[in-house]
């Protein structure tokens, strides 16, 4: 009788030992889904920070185990799409992160992001114009994922002030739905300084905290908070809004989310990552760092675990640029839209009063007096 009665609390324990198994394994291989945005190329108020801020903070999130969507200056229709994809990939389950950098707008109790392109003249165009920033809690509150994360470094002065009776400085508060955590470059009601280096400066201390292993968010965003008003003598106040009741650290001192290999790596590959590099044209030039590696298609092997400079060249269309992270025993594909360029000529443009603001197509170009070449043809506007 003694011997079953042990036999059977040895299955107990076993038991138990199962299931605490199976649970560390399932946190391990949890999902991670981000949504990156940066918008700096405005027509009005043009900003320096936000394209950088989006490149180094989908970088720092892939280092984070997070698997990243970025979009750089994007028009209202690719926002919205994206948010579309990203509410549909956290309905998998796991923990979404939805990061913006730009100008962002609150009118009349409501906070919008500011695609690239628009030209609002009149306040009630902003429905149409603009994204309410309760389309991403609403995408994350229905999704019912674990944890949700939205970071707006968009609190940037009202570009489109003058024309908005009911304009704030600013952004408004926005409760955070169960299960998310919502965090602005500043407190409701003020503005955050775009930075005068490559990054924002709540972006910059930000991208520092996040990589710090095992900090919970809580500590993270506290940290930034406290070094944020150091910096700018407590006139930019960083401010969350939190309904999380679980734990999350960006980075685990195991580095992040375990992805098992199909087979063994050896020691080299562990050391170093790989690239693969296509593109929507065949041969292309292939440059990392500066040094021709290829033509697409193409792998690279042993490449060393940090942020490359990817470019892609081919004759008769515009380079493609961007900035990546690759990580020690992984690989990271790299699909290169190359658009084909039209011949054009030059235009220089002069005028008084010297140094001001020139935009061609609605884009800034430069400062005055200004040469610009490779111009495609046909008719361009020219402010």
């Amino acid at each position: 009788m003694s011997t079953r009665i042990k036999w059977h609390g040895l299955n107990i324990l076993f038991y138990v030992m199962l299931l605490l198994i199976i649970d560390i394994n399932c946190a391990a291989a949890e999902q991670r889904v981000a949504l990156v945005i940066g918008n700096g190329n405005y027509k009005s108020s043009p900003l320096a920070n936000p394209p950088n801020d989006a490149r180094d903070m989908a970088a720092a999130l892939q280092e984070c185990g997070f698997k990243v969507t970025k979009l750089i200056n994007c028009s209202r229709k690719d926002m919205n799409a994206a948010i579309r994809t990203f509410g549909e990939q956290i309905r998998q389950g796991g923990v979404g992160l939805f990061y913006y950098a730009g100008h962002g707008v609150e009118a009349k109790g409501d906070n919008f992001l500011v695609p690239v392109g628009v030209d609002l003249k009149n306040e009630y165009e902003m429905e149409d114009e603009c994204i309410n920033a309760r389309r991403v809690l609403g995408a994350m509150e229905e999704a019912g994922n674990r944890l949700n994360i939205m970071i707006l470094d968009a609190c940037r002065d009202n570009p489109f002030a003058r024309s908005f009776r009911s304009a704030t400085r600013g952004l408004a508060k926005m409760d955070a739905p169960a299960g998310t955590f919502i965090a602005y470059a500043t407190k409701p009601g003020s503005v955050a300084a775009d930075g005068a280096g490559r990054n924002g400066l709540y972006t910059a201390k930000l991208l520092r905290y996040m990589r710090t292993p095992d900090l919970p968010i809580e500590e993270v965003f506290k940290n930034v908070r406290a070094e944020v008003m150091q910096v700018t003598g407590k006139q930019q106040v960083p401010w969350e809004a939190s309904s999380i009741t679980g734990k999350f650290v960006f980075l685990a001192s195991s580095g992040g989310i375990v992805v098992e290999s199909p087979a063994p790596a050896t020691e080299a590959q562990t050391q170093s990552g790989s690239l693969k590099v296509s593109a929507n044209v065949s041969k292309a030039r292939v440059y990392v760092d500066g040094q021709k590696k290829g033509s697409t298609p193409v792998s690279l092997m042993g490449i060393e675990p940090g942020t490359h400079q990817v470019k892609v060249v081919k004759d008769g269309y515009q380079d493609y640029e961007d900035s990546v992270l690759v990580s020690a025993g992984k690989e990271l594909e790299v699909r290169a839209l190359l658009e084909k360029k039209i011949s054009g000529g030059g235009i220089a443009v002069s005028g008084t009063p010297k140094g001001a603001k020139v935009y061609i197509d609605g884009a800034y170009a430069g400062k005055l007096p200004l040469q610009v070449d490779s111009l495609t043809a046909g008719q361009h506007s020219v402010e």
